[in-house]
């Protein structure tokens, strides 16, 4: 009797923990994504972003959101973090990609770490106008193909791509060519392909965080720094003494909107086509303010006190950075687009 008692007793052990270990399996492949709520039908969404409440893009973002609840009723409510409540913005990249955080905002000029053919979009001198941007985003397959190899990578889905629009520099002395640019210190972004940019351009490229831009210029750690016209203005550059911006156009910025794969799939698929018509709608307004903005800039500049230039002779730093194009298509796995983004920029497509 005693025998047939310890032999149930075992038998009951091993079943128990067999249900326990599949139990386990099973909820870690069935648990929902972050971005489905408790409520049957409806979906909180948490979007992160590191930009400031006040930012053009910001006022986008906040509409998106806004647009979002308001075309499903409420089914989808999505809760905005701004200013890096979530962290930076590649510890946001992260936890999209873990499922962490279900959305972020996405600058192109950081994806390159994760996706290296996301160097394409940012070569300098290349893309020099609104027409050049618009073929290249909406209106060829080459973002479309960047897009499949950021949901590969990184298991996440662009929404769309939007502008920031061209870049600028402001330095202490003026600046219209290559060899204006030998021996000035510029305040440079992490990211290598700005380090490589101003390297050739003929600066000395100092890696310093954008919070601390400012302090660097005003103090002469840097003679210098690059970014979007609209910050040139709005964190004071035009406005400190020696102040000279140069429309140089060298680069072009543009930013976007990223969902975890498995937060996207865990929506219904109308939902899912109003998170893309949504922020559609948002990007097309954003875009459209930006161009119109565009040309007011040096004016502006002027009127802050800023001494204005334009570059000489574009095409020479065409020619400084044949080679690089060419070399930086092959070591990071463009060498099919890059032929199809030069067709679009001298005109050929």
């Amino acid at each position: 009797m005693k025998r047939a008692i310890a032999l149930l007793l075992a038998l009951t052990m091993v079943f128990a923990l067999a249900a326990c270990g599949s139990g386990t399996t099973a909820a870690t492949k069935t648990q929902p994504p972050t971005g489905a709520s408790a409520a049957p039908g409806t979906y909180q969404l948490k979007f992160a972003y590191t930009l400031a409440t006040d930012h053009e893009v910001s006022k986008a973002f906040e509409a998106f959101a806004a647009g979002v609840k308001d075309a499903t009723n409420g089914a989808v409510v999505i809760t905005t973090y701004p200013a890096g409540a979530m962290g930076t913005q590649p510890e946001n990249l992260e936890s999209v990609m873990t499922g962490a955080l279900d959305m972020c905002y996405a600058d192109t000029s950081m994806l390159p770490t994760y996706v290296p053919a996301f160097n394409l979009i940012n070569l300098p001198w290349l893309i020099t106008s609104f027409d050049i941007a618009d073929k290249i985003f909406y209106n060829s397959d080459i973002m479309t193909q960047l897009n499949t190899q950021l949901s590969d990578t990184m298991h996440m889905t662009a929404l769309g791509w939007c502008y920031q629009g061209f870049r600028s520099i402001c330095t202490n002395v003026p600046c219209t060519c290559a060899a204006d640019c030998k021996g000035i210190k510029l305040r440079s972004p992490e990211s290598q392909i700005y380090q490589d940019t101003f390297s050739l351009m003929g600066f000395s490229p100092v890696v310093i965080t954008w919070t601390e831009a400012y302090t660097a210029m005003q103090s002469g750690v840097v003679d210098g720094v690059d970014t979007i016209k609209s910050s040139i203005h709005s964190y004071g550059f035009d406005s400190l003494p020696k102040s000279n911006v140069w429309i140089s156009n060298h680069m072009f910025s543009s930013v976007g909107i990223v969902i975890n794969n498995d937060v996207l799939a865990s929506l219904p698929k109308e939902y899912q086509d109003i998170l893309f018509s949504e922020w559609e709608k948002a990007y097309t307004a954003l875009n459209e303010q930006v161009k119109k903005e565009d040309a007011s800039w040096p004016d502006i500049y002027k009127a802050a006190g800023a001494n204005v230039t334009y570059t000489k002779d574009p095409a020479e730093f065409v020619d400084i950075f044949a080679d690089y194009y060419q070399k930086n298509a092959q070591k990071n796995g463009y060498t099919d687009l890059l032929p199809k983004m030069l067709d679009i920029v001298n005109g050929k497509s």
